[in-house]
């Protein structure tokens, strides 16, 4: 999964520096066009790795809900889960909650303050980033930490999914 959201990153960025040499490219095609073809080296060195990063972006979002559903699938029912550094009170619902992960429809809202969620099997440990939604405060999204160094130093987020609960009621801002 660090491979993933590396190339994703490193997609990214190509795709900035490709970018004014496509438009130049285009605009320059647009001015003269018989003198001028398509600018097609310019136009595959900006699409191609904006495909690239959005076909690595997916395949880490499939990965990390993966990973979770695996892990909690083989959680014992004596596991911990602290939110925010404290110990919940009601760990099976949380587990539920985390468990009921899906997509969404849509609604023009983005994500609010952070919060992590940690939850220990040991010897195992999973930890998650969930955030509330700044339009409806019943859905919460939940971000698997990358571990890539450079998506995490660029505070790049995969996002897993979305949960509807008010289990997470009363954490974070």
């Amino acid at each position: 999964m660090a491979f993933l959201d590396f190339v994703s990153v490193v997609s990214i960025l190509a795709a900035v520096v490709a970018a004014p040499f496509m438009l130049v490219g285009w605009s320059n095609m647009l001015v003269r066009p018989k003198e001028r073809g398509i600018p097609v080296k310019s136009s595959l060195a900006f699409v191609g790795p904006v495909v690239i990063g959005l076909l690595c972006a997916g395949i880490s979002t499939y990965v990390g809900q993966y990973r979770l559903a695996e892990f909690l699938d083989s959680a014992s029912p004596h596991c911990t889960v602290s939110i925010d550094g404290r110990v919940a009170p009601n760990p099976a619902e949380v587990l539920d909650a985390l468990r009921s992960i899906g997509d969404l429809p849509a609604h023009h809202s983005s994500p609010g303050s952070i919060f992590e969620v940690v939850i220990s099997d040991p010897p195992r440990r999973f930890a998650l980033w969930v955030a509330r939604d700044s339009s409806d405060p019943r859905e919460y999204w939940v971000f698997f930490p990358s571990p890539s160094k450079l998506a995490f130093r660029a505070a790049l987020k995969t996002d897993i999914g979305h949960v509807k609960t008010s289990v997470f009621d009363g954490y974070g801002s």
